[in-house]
């Protein structure tokens, strides 16, 4: 599952969607992907049906361009009105008795006013996640296989 988080009227904070554009039609089929403006306590179910989740997101930086950590279920970004992908693997876990493997694959984003487009640096950082994601999700296809 690849999960892309981003507000495009943002400026580069829609960086993650552009990734969900570039990705879309290369994905393998068992592949699901989500392009929202930020996580809902509603995906939590497809959250525990994967068994990799990848969330995208912008982080407000110049470089590096693309950088992939692992995520863990936490509370500590859950409230009413926001939700971080820790949150969301916990609310998996508590709900669903869930645990799949996640990683963030964050880009670089560094500017975020109010309007539509991305800047240079996002717009090269979005088309090498873009990359990362698919080999990610390619080599998940792969352990799957054997």
């Amino acid at each position: 599952m690849v999960i892309c988080i981003g507000n495009k009227a943002r400026g580069d904070d829609g960086a993650a969607r552009r990734v969900a554009e570039l990705v879309r039609e290369r994905l393998p089929k068992h592949a699901r992907l989500i392009s929202r403006p930020q996580l809902d306590i509603v995906m939590a179910e497809d959250v525990a049906r994967a068994d990799l989740v990848l969330f995208v997101d912008a982080e407000r930086r110049e470089s590096p361009r693309v950088t992939v950590e692992p995520v863990r279920a936490s509370t500590a970004g859950t409230s009413a009105h926001a939700l971080d992908p820790g949150g969301l693997l916990s609310l998996a876990a508590t709900v669903y008795g869930a645990a799949p493997e996640a990683r963030l694959v964050s880009i670089a984003a560094p500017s975020m006013p109010h309007g539509e487009g991305l800047s240079p640096t996002a717009k090269a950082a979005s088309e090498e996640a873009a990359f990362v994601v698919l080999d990610l999700v390619g080599r998940e296809q792969g352990s799957s296989a054997s």
